[in-house]
């Protein structure tokens, strides 16, 4: 029997079915084949893309450590722009004279490669030989030679090498690529992954960071700052910043002027005062600000005496700052009062060490000059062109009695818990820590042939125990100005006690400060001041300041509270009575803070 008509267009259209679900099943595979793909290639983009911002982030990490480290020795950046200080600029603008090492920083696991794109040098770094990508980074400079004050950085003027001179050059309209002059840089750093290429299609992360210091303050303290009376903070960067409360007082303007015309303030000056304590109630001057209490504050630097970034700069030839270490020689019969002074020669870098190091323990780099042994009194000129020798020496005969000292051969000790897990950089535990300390005062003594214009001597003076200024003035500023090579910067262990009457300063140290007492500050007397000559200058105690009645400060003023070792001055980190006046007219040169961390930041992807 013959099979009916109606059955073939069946089976045709079953077999169409089939082959439209065949090619269904084929386009599917496809598509899951390519969306398989396209999630490969999606994971492999993602993990490249975090491999190279966890390359460029570590990579600064990297960086920052290695410039903070840089500042625990070098007063600025200079050798992270020109590491071997080895670069001519006399080449400038072009800066023909550029060296290899420049703008890199000194990692030994990296080498030098030039950016296509932008023609400047990175130093790469692979990660796991290359395996894991890589980072590249670069230091730059930034614009800080717009600031050509040159009383506004103490920094200013190192490191002069050749022709390299720090700030813009005569002559030349640009900066100063190679030397720094605020602690401030431009660090860039790009991650890739995969490869160690620039070029091609690699993930990449660039971070663009500014770091270096942080803000600063006209007064600092680590507690609470108490003014009564008419105390007050002046100046055009008079802010307060105390971790404690701010109590009384006035903070900048007209309004807080009083006593005696040192202690006037001048108009427009706004201030801020910042207090972590429950309580900021200092009035304002009538030119604005305010004062905030409960906020968060960055804790006080860290002051001691042995911090061996207090030391003057290296010097290799002729015309050296002078570094004096002045101590009472309790051994000898009778006690004899002896001055150091630091043999270039012998030890070109006073800050190669990890502190400050005494004659005690580094012999052989400090030189004794008070080779008359007149038992208690120390003679010295400043016009002395010994003094500056690489080799120091006394060569003028009949120089002025300049120290004496008063007390006896013996140490005094702090009360039990005084300062006792502060003793990393300080020398030991008996006669040089922070609980014990030579008991003993030196008299800052006036000139006998001048005895209101005494003169210290130009230079860094340490002085082991007490220091003491009282019933003299030194020189006005106009007559300190006058010699442009001038400035003193004096360290004591312990208290220093200010009862003359106006005493002139200007640094030369490159930390930028003129007195630092490793115990208390005390400014008491009818009219005792310190004056700064319009320069950038800090005035820095370990422990507690007190000023009374007319006292100035013409200065940053920095009280660490760190420790109660002396009674000099008890309770609050700063005392102000009378019409006692912090006033600061210049940049504060201590900044808060870590001296390496990030103040601005951007970043990218490709």
């Amino acid at each position: 029997m013959l099979p009916s008509s109606s059955s073939r267009p069946a089976r045709g259209y079953i077999l169409l079915a089939v082959m439209l679900l065949l090619a269904i099943l084929v386009l599917l595979v496809a598509v899951a084949h390519q969306r398989a793909g396209d999630e490969d290639v999606t994971a492999t983009f993602e993990r490249s893309d975090a491999q190279a911002r966890v390359l460029a982030e570590a990579g600064l990490e990297r960086t920052r450590a290695y410039l903070g480290a840089l500042l625990e020795r070098e007063v600025d950046l200079d050798r992270a722009l020109d590491p071997n200080l080895d670069t001519d600029c006399a080449y400038l603008p072009a800066l023909g004279g550029g060296t290899s090492d420049d703008f890199l920083p000194a990692f030994t696991d990296g080498e030098p490669v030039v950016a296509a794109s932008s023609g400047k040098v990175f130093l790469r770094v692979p990660a796991d030989n290359g395996a894991e990508g890589a980072y590249f980074v670069r230091i730059d400079d930034n614009d800080d030679d717009a600031q050509d004050d040159p009383v506004l950085w103490a920094a200013s003027g190192n490191n002069r090498v050749g022709n390299c001179l720090e700030g813009a050059l005569p002559g030349v309209a640009r900066a100063n690529p190679v030397r720094d002059r605020d602690g401030l840089v431009w660090v860039t750093v790009i991650g890739v992954h995969p490869g160690t290429s620039l070029e091609g299609n690699a993930a990449r992360h660039t971070l663009r960071v500014l770091v270096g210091p942080g803000d600063s303050a006209g007064l600092i303290a680590g507690g609470t700052v108490l003014m009564q009376g008419g105390a007050h903070v002046c100046g055009p960067f008079g802010d307060v910043v105390a971790t404690g409360s701010i109590e009384g007082g006035c903070l900048c303007g007209a309004g807080c002027s009083s006593g005696a015309p040192w202690n006037s303030c001048g108009l427009g000056n706004t201030c801020v005062g910042q207090s972590a304590g429950s309580q900021c109630s200092a009035s304002l001057g009538g030119a604005g600000g305010e004062c905030a209490a409960n906020v968060t504050v960055e804790a006080p630097p860290r002051v001691s005496p042995w911090d061996v970034t207090l030391a003057p700069l290296g010097c290799v030839g002729t015309d050296c700052t002078p570094f004096y270490y002045l101590r009472l020689d309790e051994t000898a019969a009778p006690a004899q009062a002896r001055l150091y002074a630091w043999n270039y020669s012998a030890c070109p870098f006073p800050r190669a060490g990890p502190r400050i190091c005494g004659p005690q323990d580094c012999a052989t780099c400090w030189a004794l000059l008070d080779a008359t042994r007149q038992a208690l009194d120390i003679h010295v000129s400043d016009g002395d062109p010994g003094l500056r020798a690489s080799v120091p020496s006394i060569t003028l005969a009949g120089s002025p009695r300049i120290w004496r000292a008063d007390g006896v051969p013996s140490v005094s000790s702090g009360p039990l818990g005084c300062d006792v897990g502060d003793t990393g950089i300080y020398p030991g535990q008996s006669g040089f820590g922070r609980r014990d300390m030579r008991d003993v005062t030196f008299d800052f003594m006036a000139n006998p042939a001048a005895p209101q214009r005494a003169r210290m001597p130009r230079g860094v003076w340490f002085v082991e125990g007490n220091v003491r200024f009282r019933n003299f003035e030194t020189p006005v500023c106009a007559e300190l100005l006058a010699d442009a090579s001038y400035g003193v910067s004096l360290i004591a262990t312990g208290n220093i006690v200010h009862e003359a009457e106006a005493l002139s300063f200007r640094p030369v140290s490159p930390k930028g400060f003129v007195l630092l007492a490793g115990r208390d500050l005390v400014l008491r007397g009818s009219n005792s001041r310190i004056h700064t000559c319009g320069f950038s200058a800090a005035v820095m105690a370990h422990e507690q300041v007190e000023m009374v009645g007319n006292s100035l400060v013409e200065a940053q003023l920095v009280a660490e509270n760190a420790s109660r070792c002396s009674s000099l001055v008890s309770g609050d980190a700063v005392r102000m009575y009378g019409s006692a006046t912090v006033s600061v007219p210049r940049i504060p040169p201590v900044p808060l803070g870590p001296p390496a961390r990030v103040r601005l930041f951007s970043e990218s992807t490709h």
